[in-house]
């Protein structure tokens, strides 16, 4: 029988490579600090491009669950869009291989010399101080893997333990084992590298560690789906990339799993380099069908996660970096952007409006809005002010201050739509009820605010006097509407009948805030031809 000393030496010591794994992957990311963001950014404008950024910073953190979470938060966050995150997802499965490589390279033989320099980089202090514990942490990733090895090699003939696994008889319950051990330690990384250090101890054989293998690939997308679950329908996309391109990849290549570890046996190597190499070859291969299939790839997804596809990414849609030399250029594109900035403000009053009476319907679009409209309000300050530096004609810089203005006003409308999101939060979750036609007006001068944003987009910048009287006309039938349903809302107060209370005064209050906040941005819009 196995004796507990077995079980209670390798349980630390799976544990330890967890901890070193968990903190290098950490460490490196404080080490980084927003480079490693940016690194990920910069990188996914093509499919191409982004499995190579995925696939070096995956080899770095040592952990594709890792980047792929990162990647996740990433879209949901707006700082890329779900199809740019599929070249990461795959380049992140390409980066997992480079641990196994230097696992079936005996590096584990230098670990204590990682562990070392981590300490002594950590203790001497001075600008690469911040680097020392990330080495130490990769040190005591092949410390942990060098005392399980060194536990099992009195083991490889002992009939106990050869028994127990020789359960493991067919392809399927190979691959079900490492598919449950990934999502108990939830790293594909302890399973990939407990299999090498078994196979070099000879107690599992090549044809039983690949299948294995694969089934840590299926584990690994189980950490991005569950915090996926709660974000937006392009992050919850790039997670279900992420299954669905483990998956997929396991039953292209499960009817040739014969062939396929023959193919690797014949390349040669010790046991725990050919499993290293069937990793890392099917791996690749994947990654090649999928990067040719990437736009039916991107629809499948799609399809399975139905959702709205109008993604929220923060760039510009006009600026550019650098601005062009011709000032009038700049200018246009400084003032379209502006009305890039009015449209998303629409958008904003749009979903206030649907919120109002759709339980069931999300908060998070309307503040991944807002923070987008703060975006765009700090990339029009830069290029104003980036154009306020070049020789200026006359009234040159009246025109900057008022495009300046519209845009930081179209700011503040971005701040009380989400106010107003915010106090319908709180109304959800203290169960408040609104009279059904206190949300019939508020529904409609919403729109009328919705209204007026659209008629001062469409125009921007040239606000002539036909445009002037639409939006004052509205604005008339906006002080009417808001006027009486603060008469109406009194009127239920004092009867008792209101049981939002207050909560209804604070809504008509940003509410009316928006409406003034519309109106000084027609002032100030129109001051535009006179400047």
């Amino acid at each position: 029988m196995i004796s507990w000393e077995l079980i209670f030496a390798i349980i630390p010591g799976i544990i330890l490579f967890l901890y070193g794994i968990e903190q290098f992957s950490r460490e490196f990311q404080v080490a980084a600090g927003e480079q490693f963001r940016a690194l990920i950014q910069k990188f996914t404008r093509t499919p191409l491009r982004g499995t190579i950024a995925g696939a070096i910073v995956t080899a770095v953190v040592q952990s594709s669950t890792a980047t792929t979470v990162i990647t996740v938060g990433l879209v949901n966050a707006g700082i890329i869009s779900f199809t740019a995150s599929l070249g990461i997802i795959i380049g992140s499965n390409i980066g997992t291989t480079f641990t196994t490589q230097l696992i079936a390279l005996n590096l584990t033989a230098f670990a204590p010399v990682f562990i070392l320099a981590g300490f002594l980089i950590g203790i001497a202090g001075g600008r690469y101080r911040v680097f020392g514990r990330p080495i130490f942490y990769f040190g005591l990733v092949f410390f942990s893997l060098s005392m399980i090895s060194t536990i099992m090699e009195p083991y490889r003939f002992d009939p106990q333990l050869i028994s127990l696994l020789s359960i493991l008889d067919n392809v399927f319950l190979e691959i079900a084992f490492g598919f449950i051990v990934t999502i108990i330690f939830q790293s594909s990384a302890v399973t990939t590298g407990l299999v090498i250090v078994l196979t070099q101890n000879g107690l599992v054989t090549p044809d039983m560690a690949i299948p294995i293998l694969l089934g840590a690939n299926l584990g690994t997308p189980t950490t991005s789906l569950l915090v996926a679950w709660r974000m937006n329908t392009a992050a919850k996309r790039a997670a279900m990339a992420h299954f669905l391109f483990n998956f997929l990849g396991v039953l292209i290549f499960l009817p040739f799993l014969g062939p396929f570890t023959d193919l690797v046996v014949d390349l040669g190597g010790s046991p725990g380099q050919q499993v290293a190499n069937a990793h890392l070859i099917f791996n690749l291969t994947c990654a090649g069908i999928f990067l040719v299939a990437i736009k039916p790839f991107s629809s499948l997804v799609q399809r399975v996660v139905p959702g709205r596809d109008d993604d929220i990414v923060f760039l510009p849609h006009f600026l550019k970096k650098p601005l062009p030399d011709d000032s009038k250029t700049a200018v246009r594109m400084v003032a379209q952007e502006i009305g890039h900035l009015l449209e998303t403000d629409e958008e904003m009053l749009k979903e206030c409006n649907h919120l109002l009476d759709a339980t069931d319907t999300p908060f998070q679009r309307v503040q991944q809005l807002r923070e987008y409209a703060q975006y765009l309000d700090d990339q029009i300050a830069d290029a104003v002010l980036d154009l306020s530096r070049r020789d200026l004609e006359r009234g040159d810089a009246a025109y900057y201050a008022v495009l300046l203005r519209v845009s930081s006003l179209g700011r503040v409308l971005a701040d009380e739509a989400g106010d107003l999101s915010d106090i319908l939060i709180q109304i959800r979750e203290r169960g408040l009820k609104i009279p059904a036609d206190s949300v019939l007006i508020q529904k409609d001068i919403l729109s009328s605010c919705e209204r007026n944003v659209g008629i001062l987009r469409d125009a921007f910048p040239e606000i002539s006097d036909t445009v002037d009287s639409a939006m004052r006309s509205v604005d008339e039938t906006l002080r009417v509407e808001i006027t009486r349903h603060y008469h109406q809302h009194v009127i239920r107060i004092s009867g008792g009948k209101n049981p939002a209370g207050s909560t209804v005064s604070r809504m008509l209050f940003h509410i009316e805030g928006m409406a003034a906040t519309i109106r000084e941005m027609r002032k100030s819009a129109r001051m535009l031809q006179v400047v």
